[in-house]
Order: structure tokens, then sequence, then C-alpha cells
């Protein structure tokens, strides 16, 4: 119940603190965090759910027989606290639903508000961003016309959302004026949650070369080529880890919509969402 308790906390506190944002309710920098909201909200309601699958098996909760044809339903939550193995495959559903949640809201919210921000010199110049690598590589080397015609049509991304984050926060970051946050650390943190975020797809193995991140004095995350992500954290494995990640990478969007100025509306980029 103790970590119920947090999270609901938690989400009531960013309720609250969405009233005090100088933005439209219909634009992307306000509704980064009512999606963030909902992903906390859910986070925690799936939380609670096996809370009460412990109450059920202690006796504490219990249901009258007009609910006998749903009985088979209730065991099998129930199977979630009497199971170490389900337990924690159940755990790390949660775990790895909230953070890519987080991570995907921070990437949708980052590509719109680039979108809005940029000029056409700057979008162009991002949207070109593996060309100008390979043409750097590639300038002691004389190029036919109709092969740099057909690099450019290979290479260059018709669209922000195909473009790396890290490039995308790094032009708002140079945007940014009077960032009350470190840049530096803020950009490491990034890299590191991207890292580990790119994991998720492969069962938490890391491919790439081996990297070391220290977040804070809470924990202590270790990758390693081909190996499974490791780390150590002052919460020993309570959820409190996450919700940490997740207010640092609000906070991280909070610092840059309030550090660059842009008057106009930014929708959401669809009518409607899902």
């Amino acid at each position: 119940m103790e970590n119920a308790d947090k999270m609901l906390k938690w989400s009531e506190e960013l309720k609250a603190e969405m009233k005090d944002l100088p933005f439209d309710k219909d634009d992307i920098r306000f509704d980064f965090f009512g999606l963030l909201y909902d992903i906390g909200y859910s986070y925690y309601l799936g939380h609670m759910l096996l809370d009460i699958t412990y109450f059920i098996q202690n006796g504490k909760v219990m249901f009258n027989e007009s609910l006998s044809d749903y009985k088979k339903h209730i065991d099998r939550a129930v199977e979630i606290s009497k199971s170490q193995l389900m337990n924690q495959s159940y755990y790390n559903s949660l775990n790895r639903n909230f953070l890519i949640g987080t991570w995907s809201n921070f990437e949708l919210c980052v590509t719109t508000f680039c979108e809005a921000v940029t000029s056409t010199e700057e979008k162009s110049h991002i949207l070109e961003h593996q060309l100008n690598d390979v043409l750097k590589t590639l300038k002691r080397t004389e190029i036919n016309p109709d092969d740099l015609i057909r690099l450019k049509t290979l290479l260059k991304k018709d669209h922000l959302t195909h473009v790396p984050i890290v490039r995308k926060t790094d032009l708002l970051f140079k945007k940014a004026q009077g960032y009350s946050r470190n840049v530096e650390e803020d950009k490491e943190f990034l890299k590191f949650l991207g890292k580990f975020r790119n994991t998720f797809h492969t069962n938490f193995i890391y491919y790439g070369k081996d990297y070391e991140y220290r977040y804070e004095d809470k924990a202590v995350f270790h990758f390693a080529d081909n190996e499974v992500v490791v780390w150590n954290d002052k919460y020993n494995g309570r959820p409190e880890l996450y919700f940490d990640i997740k207010t640092t990478i609000k906070e991280i969007w909070k610092a840059l919509i309030l550090s660059i100025d842009h008057k106009e509306l930014i929708p959401y980029p669809v009518s409607s969402a899902p």
C-alpha cells in the first residue's frame, strides 16, 4: 500500500503543477504533462491491482456468489501474488510499459516542439544530418553529380520523427535562453535513458560500447556489450526509481519549454489522440 500511496501522491502533485503552466490546454507543451499523468496513473493502477491480489489471497477481499462465473479470472489474478516468477514478470511488465510510455511521450513532444520552433534552414540542416556526415567523410573524394543526387534521395529524412532524438534535443538546448538546469548533466541523462530504452526491445540485453551511468546518488547502471543491463539503486528495486526518472524527464521538458520563447499555439500532431 505504501507504493500505491506514493504513486497517487505523485499523480496528484502533477495535476496541481499543471494548473500553473503558462500554456494553452491544447498546446503540446501542456499536453506533455497530461500524457505523463496518464502514464503515471496507469502505472499506479497496475500496482494497486497487485496489492489487491495480496488482499484477496489473505482473505481481506472476498467475493459473493454473484461473481462465481468470474472466479477463474480472479484466481488467475491471485497467482501473481502466489508465484515469485509471475510476480516478477508482472512487475517487469509494469516497469517496461512505464518507461517506454515516458520516453515515447518525450520523443513525440520534442519532435512536435522542434517542428514549431525551428526555422526552415535549421529544419533542413537537421533533416540532412546523415547526408552531411557522409559528405564530411568523403570531403577528399570527388562525387559524381548524379551520385550526389542519389545520396540526397537516400539519406535525407522526410520528417523530424526520423531524426535521432539526441540531435533534436541538442538543437533545443542551443535555442534555450536561461536554461534553469545543468545542460551537460541533462544531455548525459538523456543519452543514458535512450540507451536504456533501446534495451527494452532486446529483453534488456545491451549491444554497443561499454557504458556506465551514475544517476545522481540514486542508482548506478552498467551497460556491457552483449549482456543484460544491471544496476544498483538505493530503493532496492522499489518503483520510486522509475518515478525519479520520470520526474527528471519532466523537469528537463519544463526547463526547455520555459526557456524557448514561442508565442504561437503548438497543437498536438493530429486532431484527436487514440
